[in-house]
């Protein structure tokens, strides 16, 4: 285990654990932007972990930078957060402003914001998610990658999902390494997952963006190439938005043995989790994909590509096997492995249960109060009205 999710494991709660339910005067006043929650993502996904686990230590009001629709809605929606964020910084009350971006438009828009944040004087809160911020980053024009840079560096912290991501926003964003922490993605741990012992069929499971990131087609080809006689004792689900059609048309040939389901929501998640066996995400890129970490808190053992922040949450032969993205032979050895030994796959899927205890959502809002706290405003505190 790395020192960086040791940190985030036993580092005490100085502030939470002064205040387990501090006075509503003492209650930081947070202003959190980033996607509408009901947007689909992993980013809303924290978001609304936050504002709803945070309630005991922070007052969050969150302000959405961009909903699904239209560009016209979009536009609108930023707008208005712009001129939120103007209002708040004219207050003379203490606010903490906590700003999600993840690539590309979204980061270019956060840069106005965290820049209005930098000015007016005010703590300022920057968490990266973004799979492919470093190839966007890298291909940005040197004047352009430098501003960003600069907006970064005026950050009081930035947030990185990993300790493979601390070290990109160290070495290639030039930021003070006291200035970069790791803060995993939280998940809802489940204390008691189903047993899944003595099953007819093996399902696997993959949760997310339908799409060539997410290695979805490499996935549906994967399982096309199990030996028949495996096949015939498996079963493979995907669900999420992205190319849902086109990976139902890959997957028509295999017939019954594949489902393909567009977006579901939390309950049918759920029930998907429990009714499954293994989990897959062979991404090409990733942050810290919340599927993963929700997959492991079912107690469900994961065949995964170390990409992001995917090492520091299992390792290979423990929770589950690692694969090289793109290698469809591997992941297709990696299936095999799991349908031949139920005993290997099940202790497996115990110590993936086990592991995600670390990332439980409630020792991530004491962790993420602790870290308000370092940059709080020296004056007093009040709630949102």
């Amino acid at each position: 285990m790395n020192a960086d999710l040791r940190e985030v494991e036993l580092e005490p709660s100085t502030f939470a654990s002064r205040f387990a339910s501090p006075p509503v005067d003492l209650r930081m006043r947070v202003l959190q932007l980033g996607p509408a929650l009901a947007v689909r993502g992993g980013i809303s996904s924290v978001e609304r972990l936050i504002c709803e686990y945070m309630k005991p230590y922070a007052a969050i009001r969150h302000v959405p930078t961009m909903e699904d629709g239209s560009a016209v809605t979009r536009g609108l929606t930023y707008a208005r957060a712009v001129q939120v964020l103007w209002r708040a910084l004219a207050d003379i009350d203490p606010v903490i402003v906590h700003i999600h971006f993840a690539s590309r438009g979204s980061t270019l828009r956060k840069v106005v914001l965290a820049d209005m944040v930098a000015r007016a004087g005010r703590p300022l809160v920057l968490h990266a998610h973004g799979a492919r911020f470093d190839q966007f980053h890298r291909r940005l024009p040197a004047p352009l990658r430098r501003k960003v840079n600069r907006t970064l560096q005026r950050a009081n912290l930035v947030i990185a999902l990993s300790s493979q991501w601390r070290e990109f926003f160290v070495e290639e964003c030039e930021l003070a390494p006291a200035k970069v922490t790791v803060l995993p993605n939280p998940v809802r741990w489940n204390a008691a997952p189903p047993d899944r012992s003595g099953r007819p069929h093996v399902q696997f499971l993959s949760l997310g963006r339908l799409s060539e990131r997410k290695g979805s087609y490499d996935l549906v080809n994967a399982f096309a190439a199990l030996p028949r006689e495996l096949r015939a004792r498996a079963r493979l689900v995907l669900a999420g938005d992205g190319d849902v059609e086109g990976v139902r048309q890959l997957a028509a040939p295999l017939g019954d043995a594949v489902r393909v389901h567009a977006w579901i929501d939390p309950a049918e998640r759920d029930r998907l989790l429990d009714a499954s066996d293994v989990f897959v995400l062979p991404s090409r890129a990733e942050g810290l994909p919340m599927a993963l970490l929700e997959a492991m808190s079912a107690g469900l053992p994961a065949i995964v590509t170390p990409v992001g922040g995917i090492p520091d949450a299992l390792t290979d032969g423990a929770e589950g096997l690692m694969v090289e993205p793109g290698r469809v032979d591997q992941i297709t050895a990696a299936m095999t492995r799991m349908l031949g030994d139920e005993a290997d796959r099940l202790a497996a899927g115990r110590r993936a249960h086990a592991r995600a205890r670390l990332f439980d959502v409630n020792t991530y809002a004491r962790r993420l109060a602790d870290l308000y706290q370092r940059i709080a405003p020296v004056a007093g505190f009040r709630e949102y009205a």
